[in-house]
Order: C-alpha cells, then structure tokens, then sequence
C-alpha cells in the first residue's frame, strides 16, 4: 500500500496515460480535480502533497515516486523541474 495514498488516487486518475486527451494543460486536470471532487478527498491529496513535500528526494528519486503513484505527466517537458511541479501542486490545492 502506498503511503500517499489520496496522491496515489488523484495522480493515477487524472493523469493517466490519456490525460492530454480530456484537458489541454495539467492545471486544467487540476481545476477539474478540484471542481468535481468532494472537499474530504481533496483534503486528503492536499495531506499528502504536505507530507511528500516535506521530503528531502533529490529530482530523481521525486520523478520516479511520482510515476510509481501514477502520474503520466513530465513537467520537464514543459521547461518545469519534479520539484516546482510539486510546489505548483500544492500551491493548486490550497
């Protein structure tokens, strides 16, 4: 089981594998998390994002935990690091 696991859900439900094809850029997967969810679950991906930021992972070990939660999304390639993602994340979440 993993130890984020509302994080887990939101990133391997929204930023699937075909998630450029249901919204245009990932804020826009974001405002649609946040639109249609219930303000417990968002609470519970907003913990999560607080305890994983907490954590000292170098860009590497930040990149590959965020896949293994399921996140098809690569901020580099949008010119952003794994760790200004996270920041924006959170930043998105409140």
């Amino acid at each position: 089981m993993s130890n984020y696991p509302a994080l887990e859900n939101f990133l391997a439900a929204y930023f699937h594998q075909d998630w450029r094809m249901e919204h245009e850029t990932p804020g826009a997967v974001v405002a649609y998390y946040l639109d249609n969810e219930d303000a417990e679950q968002v609470a519970e991906v907003r913990d999560d994002l607080a305890r994983l930021s907490a954590r000292d992972l170098d860009e590497t070990a930040l990149a590959q935990l965020l896949r293994e939660l399921g996140s098809e999304y690569d901020p580099t390639l949008d010119g952003a690091t794994w760790r200004d993602w996270l920041a924006g994340l959170r930043a998105d979440f409140g």
